[in-house]
């Protein structure tokens, strides 16, 4: 107890930086009182309602837009230790409707509701399998009864309806937040509806969403970086709920839900005295504060209970802990740091970025460019009651992870020795203030700052003032802190490449399919669509009017558009040919990134870029290659001078050449035998493709093994050689930029043309024929594809985003209501028929599920059975009309969007903007013709399938009678 006591009171003196130059004041605006900060570039406002109810309102008028995110002061935490994931599950019950949204008589299904709850009760009480698949098959028989009288993803339809693009939540550690991102002129909607969601929850289609839960755990399951994640937060914490039970929790908690637990969560933690309402975006401050009041100022505050934890006991000795997982080793080290509002929190963010920025860290000059280490980083992650520095790294072939963690931990000294240069920490702030600048650009960014500051209680003056508290932290500093902190006090966590021997599996419960009632409304949907509001007019792109073109060169466009928010700028210099142009190229520009140029070294370079806070990268993808950099405006001229000078003269070191082809063909390996790369990347183009394909015809090892560094160097001088673009947003004027580039970036008289591009056949769907590679994992993957016959045609567009948005793009979609809402058969599904980027090339269609492993063959026959059996809803079609017509008139494309918007626009032999003939013509769509397109595209067609999943727990019969299966090696599709 008085180790609590103690750690709470460190916490309560650390919250302030004592006087600063930012001040919180407080104003008054009729009857509302609310808080500014003096020298707020941002003139955020803070209101407090008489029920305790906080209220962050933020102005952006960007677009006319708000996001809104509504958070609880509670999450994983605060779960009980023995129904651990009851946060988590909570919030995706809050999308399951209330009394009056999601149902067609909520008298009568509140019946079966709690009849579902007392079988629960019943079921978790009971031990023998035998009675527990009983149980289990009465809930399964009244949750279809009462699914007949519930509207499934009402809520879903209805933010559809409002024209939110950004329906989602999270929950996290310490808060579960909400989101929506509404046409401005929906906000009293907005606000009427999550009034009734958040006052008014009725937890219904409780089964199947319970099945969706375990989905999301099976999919985490297989992703090795979370199991370090948990596995570092179980070691350094023995005591608190970081580390003794996960946002997930457990498979047996899960298995055995307790609804009155739920509600009780719910009673306790959703109260308005432990929650914040925050808006940002195109909003009218005194309106918003007067809508929110009238919808929330009655909600009755509740008694929240306090967050009391025991002290943790010091690491007196380093621990090492070891998982298995099949996808690539890495260790990991972790240390504990301080909670955020300790006063040493801020020279945790510096050391973060001393040791690894990317660019000229310690651990990115020593590990990293060196090519010690295949990959390395490290960053920190402060919470409310403690925190921790995350340090990871990978192995080059044949390296021990001993080893790996042992150079790691050199960096930490060489931070405890002050053994770094002194203008790292200017530079770091530097970096801070762009990086700063940036997310004010952004009401989604400044939402989720604001977030964070309401969850942990820190105060928006203290964040403020951050900036100013570093620039008085000196190198002497973070040599102490890191003495205080970085001892034999850490946790190593070993991630090996093996079988999981700690994968739990779970036999599937056999579901019924509920009934959907797609075609329903309740009476607060219709009333709610009944009610005007004020109506938005879309804004196109005009080309020749928002881009102010100009060249340098009779082969060189330049095209600008004019910030007018701020002094970032962005440059790209871009060029119309890729790796499929030139198989050295990806080559050639990850072995820039390595080397200096004749004046200057890889680190002086780096650190030149860091301390000027430009973020500087080339690319390349198949087709295209952009050199590019961002910053602020007062660093462009000298930035480009750096830039200039590396792709110019770049110096060839043939060692560190041979150093980066080992660890290229090591990453080469690991990408083999990770499950992401192998379904989404190699085994995705070997579909299709075929045998022969973008991916797997890059240079093989034996190839990269005779690069000279002559070679590469030489082909990365030749890049201003040819035809490229130039792309500006920024401050300075057309003019002025041309003059600027034609001294800065001279070119040749004659500028040459592309190399012939590689092309690749696209393979046919002739019959449906299955892909599969053999994977230890807890889920499998299933991917149909096929290449449509007709080349791109701007006529397609408004049915194209029909279909997308009515079938299978959203969580109101019928992909999703058919696969997870109605079956519990997945977290992740959706649906899609793509538009091709060029306009000579073909559409592609294709659905996607990721399922438990036997629950393989029904997933696959309900997703066939949407394939070929259209489901019809006008009242759905009309929901996703509408929604078409909100998001059109309610996006504005801006910044450097806008270049490339353009860019796309001329790729598809188009120079207007698409989007007008969408709105234009989506009226006239009725429900018929995205009938007669699916007809037309898919029904009854032929699929290429992909699919990943581990052969032992797949039924190979079910497999079979999809179609003819071609069992692949990962050598066949990664041609390495």
């Amino acid at each position: 107890m008085k180790n609590l006591l103690l750690i709470l009171c460190v916490l309560a003196v650390g919250t302030t930086f004592g006087q600063n130059s930012y001040q919180a004041v407080e104003m008054k605006d009729g009857p509302y009182t609310y808080s500014i900060v003096e020298g707020d570039p941002t003139n955020t406002r803070f209101y407090t309602l008489d029920n305790g109810l906080q209220v962050i309102l933020h102005e952006n008028r960007t677009e006319p837009k708000i996001f809104s995110l509504f958070t609880t002061r509670a999450g994983s935490k605060n779960d009980p230790s023995d129904k651990t994931g009851l946060a988590h599950y909570l919030e995706h019950l809050l999308f399951k409707g209330t009394q009056s949204i999601g149902t067609l008589d909520y008298e009568k299904e509140k019946v079966y509701l709690k009849e579902i709850e007392n079988l629960y009760e019943k079921y978790n009480s009971t031990s023998d399998e035998g009675e527990r698949k009983e149980i289990y098959k009465g809930i399964d028989s009244v949750s279809n009864i009462a699914s007949q009288l519930a509207i499934a993803n009402e809520y879903d339809k209805i933010m559809s309806t409002l024209g939110s693009d950004f329906t989602n939540a999270f929950t996290s550690f310490e808060n579960t937040s909400y989101m929506e991102f509404v046409p401005s002129n929906n906000l009293e909607k907005l606000l009427a509806v999550q009034q009734e969601r958040f006052e008014n929850p009725v937890f219904r289609l409780f089964h199947t969403e319970l099945e969706t839960v375990y989905e999301e755990y099976n999919m985490y399951q297989d992703e090795g970086f979370f199991r370090i994640f948990d596995q570092m937060f179980a070691g350094l914490f023995k005591k608190h709920p970081y580390g003794t039970q996960t946002t997930l929790g457990t498979a047996e908690h899960l298995k055995n839900p307790s609804i009155p637990a739920i509600y009780n969560f719910y009673n306790k933690y959703y109260v308005p005295n432990n929650m914040v309402v925050i808006l940002a975006g195109d909003l009218d401050f005194e309106e918003s504060i007067r809508l929110v009041d009238k919808y929330f100022g009655d909600w009755e505050k509740g008694d929240v209970p306090n967050f009391a934890f025991e002290a943790e006991d010091p690491i007196s000795q380093p621990e090492e802990y070891y998982i298995t997982t099949p996808d690539e080793e890495s260790v990991a080290i972790g240390f504990r740091m301080p909670a955020i509002k300790d006063q040493d929190a801020l020279k945790a963010a510096l050391v973060s970025y001393i040791l690894s920025n990317g660019k000229s860290g310690l651990i990115d000059r020593n590990l990293v460019k060196e090519q010690k280490v295949l990959e390395a980083e490290a960053f920190d992650y402060l919470l409310s009651d403690y925190g921790l520095m995350f340090l990871t790294g990978r192995p080059l072939e044949g390296q021990d992870l001993k080893e790996v963690r042992t150079l790691i931990l050199d960096q930490i000294d060489l931070l405890k020795s002050g053994d770094f240069d002194e203008d790292l920490i200017e530079g770091t702030i530097n970096n801070f203030k762009v990086n700063r600048l940036r997310r004010q650009e952004s009401p989604i960014g400044m939402a989720l700052i604001f977030n964070e500051l309401f969850t942990t209680e820190k105060s928006w003056e203290d964040y403020l003032a951050e900036l100013d508290e570093m620039g008085k932290i000196g190198k002497s500093d973070i040599v102490n802190f890191a003495n205080r902190y970085f001892a034999d006090n850490h946790v190593s966590v070993y991630k090996l490449t093996g079988k999981d021997s700690l994968a739990i599996k779970i036999e599937k419960p056999e579901i019924t399919a509920i009934t959907i009632n797609r075609d329903d409304q309740s009476e607060f949907f219709k009333k709610l669509e009944e009610q005007p509001s004020e109506s938005l007019q879309p804004v196109y792109l005009d080309f020749q009017e928002d881009i102010d073109f100009g060249k340098i060169h009779d082969d060189v466009p330049l095209w600008v558009v004019n910030n007018t928010l701020n002094s970032l700028f962005s440059q790209y210099f871009v060029f119309d040919m890729g790796n499929l142009h030139i198989q050295k190229l990806p080559f050639a520009v990850e072995y820039l990134k390595l080397i200096g140029s004749e004046s200057k070294s890889n680190e002086q370079l780096n650190k030149e870029l860091y301390n000027l806070a430009i973020n500087f990268n080339i690319s390349t993808s198949d087709e295209l290659v952009y050199v590019w950099f961002t910053g602020l405006e007062e660093n462009r001229q000298e930035a480009m001078k750096i830039i200039q000078d590396l792709i110019r003269n770049p110096k060839p070191n043939q060692e560190a050449l041979e150093k980066m082809v080992e660890a290229k063909i090591k990453e080469r390996n690991d990408k083999t035998i990770n499950k992401d790369e192998i379904f989404f990347s190699a085994l995705n183009n070997f579909v299709d493709y075929g045998e022969v394909n973008p991916y797997n015809t890059a240079l093989s090892n034996e190839e990269l093994r005779q690069l000279k560094a002559e070679e590469l160097t030489e082909l990365i001088q030749s890049l201003f050689d040819y035809k490229h673009r130039i792309y500006y947003y920024g401050v300075t004027d057309k003019d002025q930029l041309e003059n600027e580039l034609k001294e800065s970036h001279p070119l040749k008289a004659s500028l040459k043309d592309y190399p012939a591009k590689r092309e690749f056949k696209r393979l046919k769907a002739d019959k449906n024929q299955v892909y599969f590679v053999d994977y230890d994992m807890a889920q499998v993957e299933i991917g149909l594809q096929r290449w449509d016959e007709e080349p791109y045609d701007p006529a397609d567009a408004t049915i194209i985003r029909a279909f997308n948005e009515y079938y299978g793009g959203n969580m109101s979609s019928v992909v999703f209501q058919e696969i997870r809402e109605a079956r519990g058969l997945a977290y992740s599904t959706y649906g899609f028929f793509s538009t091709p980027s060029k306009k000579e090339d073909p559409y592609k269609a294709g659905f996607y599920v990721g399922t438990q492993s036997d629950k393989m063959a029904i997933a696959f026959d309900a997703m066939l059975d949407l394939i070929n059996n259209f489901k019809e809803s006008e009242q759905s079609w009309n929901v996703s009309k509408g929604a078409i017509k909100k998001a059109i008139e309610a996006e504005r494309i801006t910044k450097t969007a806008i270049l490339f918007n353009y860019q796309a626009a001329l790729k598809r032999g188009l120079d207007y903007d698409i989007r007008k003939d969408i709105y234009k013509n989506i009226d006239s769509v009725v429900l018929q013709d995205i009938k007669k397109f699916h007809a037309e595209k898919m029904k009854d067609r032929s699929w290429n399938i992909r699919m990943v999943g581990a052969k032992e727990k797949l039924n190979w019969e079910d497999l079979e009678k999809i179609g003819e299966v071609k069992e692949l090696k990962t050598k066949d599709i990664f041609g390495y």
